[in-house]
Protein backbone atom coordinates (compact mmCIF):
# COMPACT_ATOMS: atom_id res chain seq x y z
CA UNK A 1 0.00 0.00 0.00
CA UNK A 2 1.05 3.59 -0.60
CA UNK A 3 2.17 5.52 2.45
CA UNK A 4 -0.51 7.81 3.88
CA UNK A 5 0.46 11.42 4.60
CA UNK A 6 -1.91 13.52 6.73
CA UNK A 7 -1.20 16.89 5.13
CA UNK A 8 -1.90 20.29 6.64
CA UNK A 9 -2.00 23.53 4.68
CA UNK A 10 1.08 25.71 5.11
CA UNK A 11 0.29 29.35 4.38
CA UNK A 12 3.44 30.83 5.92
CA UNK A 13 6.83 30.16 4.38
CA UNK A 14 10.36 31.22 5.22
CA UNK A 15 13.10 29.95 7.52
CA UNK A 16 11.49 31.02 10.79
CA UNK A 17 8.23 29.25 10.00
CA UNK A 18 9.91 26.07 8.80
CA UNK A 19 11.96 25.91 12.02
CA UNK A 20 8.75 26.26 14.01
CA UNK A 21 7.17 23.41 12.02
CA UNK A 22 10.14 21.12 12.62
CA UNK A 23 10.07 21.82 16.36
CA UNK A 24 6.41 20.72 16.26
CA UNK A 25 7.34 17.42 14.60
CA UNK A 26 6.23 18.47 11.11
CA UNK A 27 8.15 18.53 7.82
CA UNK A 28 7.49 21.29 5.26
CA UNK A 29 6.60 20.07 1.77
CA UNK A 30 5.42 21.32 -1.60
CA UNK A 31 3.16 19.58 -4.10
CA UNK A 32 3.32 20.44 -7.80
CA UNK A 33 2.79 19.00 -11.28
CA UNK A 34 0.06 18.25 -13.84
CA UNK A 35 -0.29 21.94 -14.63
CA UNK A 36 -1.93 22.69 -11.28
CA UNK A 37 -0.99 25.30 -8.67
CA UNK A 38 1.88 24.62 -6.29
CA UNK A 39 0.57 23.78 -2.81
CA UNK A 40 2.59 24.32 0.38
CA UNK A 41 2.02 21.61 2.99
CA UNK A 42 3.31 20.28 6.27
CA UNK A 43 3.46 16.55 7.00
CA UNK A 44 4.09 14.65 10.25
CA UNK A 45 7.76 13.74 10.50
CA UNK A 46 6.85 10.20 11.64
CA UNK A 47 4.98 9.57 8.38
CA UNK A 48 7.85 10.90 6.28
CA UNK A 49 10.29 8.69 8.18
CA UNK A 50 8.02 5.68 7.63
CA UNK A 51 8.05 6.26 3.86
CA UNK A 52 11.84 6.56 3.89
CA UNK A 53 12.25 3.47 6.07
CA UNK A 54 9.97 1.41 3.81
CA UNK A 55 11.57 2.79 0.63
CA UNK A 56 8.09 3.83 -0.50
CA UNK A 57 8.04 6.74 -2.98
CA UNK A 58 4.29 6.64 -3.68
CA UNK A 59 2.13 8.70 -1.36
CA UNK A 60 -1.57 9.21 -0.70
CA UNK A 61 -2.25 12.67 0.68
CA UNK A 62 -5.27 13.27 2.91
CA UNK A 63 -6.40 16.10 5.13
CA UNK A 64 -5.95 19.58 3.67
CA UNK A 65 -5.73 18.04 0.19
CA UNK A 66 -6.57 14.66 -1.32
CA UNK A 67 -4.05 13.70 -4.00
CA UNK A 68 -1.91 10.80 -5.14
CA UNK A 69 1.74 11.81 -5.32
CA UNK A 70 5.30 10.63 -5.64
CA UNK A 71 8.25 11.74 -3.54
CA UNK A 72 10.40 13.61 -6.04
CA UNK A 73 13.14 14.85 -3.71
CA UNK A 74 14.10 14.79 -0.05
CA UNK A 75 16.27 17.51 1.45
CA UNK A 76 18.37 16.27 4.40
CA UNK A 77 20.31 17.99 7.15
CA UNK A 78 24.11 18.13 7.05
CA UNK A 79 24.39 14.76 8.83
CA UNK A 80 21.95 13.06 6.47
CA UNK A 81 19.81 11.89 9.38
CA UNK A 82 16.83 14.27 9.33
CA UNK A 83 14.53 15.15 6.43
CA UNK A 84 14.19 18.94 6.24
CA UNK A 85 11.90 19.28 3.23
CA UNK A 86 9.89 17.08 0.83
CA UNK A 87 9.13 17.75 -2.83
CA UNK A 88 6.05 15.89 -4.10
CA UNK A 89 4.78 15.56 -7.66
CA UNK A 90 1.16 14.78 -8.49
CA UNK A 91 0.49 11.47 -10.20
CA UNK A 92 -2.44 9.53 -11.60
CA UNK A 93 -4.12 7.50 -8.86
CA UNK A 94 -4.50 4.65 -11.35
CA UNK A 95 -0.87 4.65 -12.49
CA UNK A 96 0.73 1.23 -13.03
CA UNK A 97 4.42 0.56 -12.41
CA UNK A 98 6.87 -2.31 -12.91
CA UNK A 99 8.31 -3.85 -9.75
CA UNK A 100 10.04 -6.97 -8.50
CA UNK A 101 7.99 -9.09 -6.08
CA UNK A 102 9.33 -11.70 -3.71
CA UNK A 103 7.72 -15.14 -3.69
CA UNK A 104 7.14 -16.79 -0.31
CA UNK A 105 5.87 -20.31 0.39
CA UNK A 106 3.07 -21.46 2.66
CA UNK A 107 1.81 -24.90 3.67
CA UNK A 108 3.45 -28.32 4.11
CA UNK A 109 4.16 -30.45 1.04
CA UNK A 110 4.06 -34.25 0.86
CA UNK A 111 7.81 -34.40 0.20
CA UNK A 112 10.85 -32.16 0.33
CA UNK A 113 10.60 -29.03 -1.80
CA UNK A 114 13.04 -26.89 -3.76
CA UNK A 115 12.27 -23.21 -4.44
CA UNK A 116 13.71 -22.53 -7.88
CA UNK A 117 13.03 -18.75 -8.05
CA UNK A 118 12.34 -16.27 -5.27
CA UNK A 119 11.69 -13.03 -7.21
CA UNK A 120 9.59 -12.22 -10.27
CA UNK A 121 8.72 -9.06 -12.20
CA UNK A 122 5.16 -7.75 -12.36
CA UNK A 123 3.09 -4.69 -13.23
CA UNK A 124 1.16 -3.39 -10.21
CA UNK A 125 -0.88 -0.34 -9.15
CA UNK A 126 1.51 2.33 -7.87
CA UNK A 127 -0.87 3.15 -5.03
CA UNK A 128 -1.35 -0.48 -4.01
CA UNK A 129 1.93 -2.36 -4.37
CA UNK A 130 1.55 -5.86 -2.87
CA UNK A 131 4.11 -6.97 -0.30
CA UNK A 132 4.81 -10.08 -2.39
CA UNK A 133 3.35 -13.26 -3.88
CA UNK A 134 2.54 -16.48 -2.03
CA UNK A 135 2.78 -20.00 -3.42
CA UNK A 136 0.77 -22.66 -1.52
CA UNK A 137 2.71 -25.94 -1.52
CA UNK A 138 0.29 -27.88 0.71
CA UNK A 139 -1.16 -29.83 -2.25
CA UNK A 140 2.23 -30.90 -3.65
CA UNK A 141 3.38 -34.52 -3.65
CA UNK A 142 6.51 -36.20 -4.94
CA UNK A 143 7.03 -35.19 -8.58
CA UNK A 144 4.72 -32.15 -8.51
CA UNK A 145 5.69 -28.55 -9.19
CA UNK A 146 4.26 -25.02 -9.12
CA UNK A 147 4.71 -22.48 -11.92
CA UNK A 148 4.21 -18.71 -11.87
CA UNK A 149 0.90 -19.25 -13.64
CA UNK A 150 -0.32 -21.37 -10.71
CA UNK A 151 0.09 -18.56 -8.18
CA UNK A 152 -3.02 -16.54 -7.32
CA UNK A 153 -2.28 -12.89 -8.11
CA UNK A 154 -3.57 -9.88 -6.15
CA UNK A 155 -6.13 -7.67 -7.85
CA UNK A 156 -4.82 -5.66 -10.85
CA UNK A 157 -1.42 -7.38 -10.75
CA UNK A 158 -0.05 -8.95 -13.93
CA UNK A 159 3.16 -10.91 -14.46
CA UNK A 160 5.84 -9.91 -16.94
CA UNK A 161 7.68 -13.22 -16.57
CA UNK A 162 6.69 -16.40 -18.44
CA UNK A 163 3.77 -18.05 -16.55
CA UNK A 164 5.30 -21.48 -17.27
CA UNK A 165 8.40 -20.61 -15.22
CA UNK A 166 8.84 -23.21 -12.46
CA UNK A 167 8.77 -21.71 -8.96
CA UNK A 168 8.81 -24.81 -6.73
CA UNK A 169 9.54 -28.49 -7.30
CA UNK A 170 8.61 -31.27 -4.92
CA UNK A 171 10.58 -34.46 -4.32
CA UNK A 172 11.91 -35.97 -7.53
CA UNK A 173 10.50 -33.26 -9.82
CA UNK A 174 13.34 -31.97 -11.96
CA UNK A 175 14.34 -28.34 -11.72
CA UNK A 176 14.72 -26.29 -14.93
CA UNK A 177 17.70 -27.26 -17.08
CA UNK A 178 19.14 -23.78 -17.32
CA UNK A 179 21.78 -24.24 -14.57
CA UNK A 180 22.98 -27.51 -16.17
CA UNK A 181 23.19 -25.85 -19.57
CA UNK A 182 25.25 -23.06 -18.04
CA UNK A 183 27.59 -25.63 -16.48
CA UNK A 184 28.02 -27.37 -19.84
CA UNK A 185 28.77 -24.04 -21.49
CA UNK A 186 31.42 -23.30 -18.85
CA UNK A 187 33.01 -26.72 -19.37
CA UNK A 188 33.07 -26.18 -23.15
CA UNK A 189 34.65 -22.77 -22.65
CA UNK A 190 37.30 -24.26 -20.37
CA UNK A 191 38.06 -26.96 -22.97
CA UNK A 192 38.45 -24.30 -25.67
CA UNK A 193 40.84 -22.35 -23.44
CA UNK A 194 42.91 -25.52 -22.90
CA UNK A 195 43.06 -26.15 -26.65
CA UNK A 196 44.15 -22.56 -27.28
CA UNK A 197 46.87 -22.87 -24.63
CA UNK A 198 48.15 -26.08 -26.26
CA UNK A 199 48.26 -24.41 -29.66
CA UNK A 200 50.26 -21.49 -28.25
CA UNK A 201 52.83 -23.86 -26.72
CA UNK A 202 53.21 -25.70 -30.04
CA UNK A 203 53.76 -22.46 -31.93
CA UNK A 204 56.37 -21.32 -29.40
CA UNK A 205 58.17 -24.65 -29.63
CA UNK A 206 58.24 -24.45 -33.42
CA UNK A 207 59.65 -20.94 -33.27
CA UNK A 208 62.63 -22.05 -31.14
CA UNK A 209 63.68 -24.58 -33.77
Amino acid sequence: MAELFQAEARELTGSANTRRLRRAGMVPAILYGQGKDVVHLSIPESQVNSAVRNNQPYIQLEGAITESAQIQELQWDALGSTVLHVDLTRMDANAMIEVELTISLTGDAGASINQVIRITTAVVPAMNIPSGLVADVSSLNDGDSITLGDIELPENVSLLSDPSTVVVTCGAAAAPAAPAEEAEAEEASAADDADDAGSDETEESGGDE
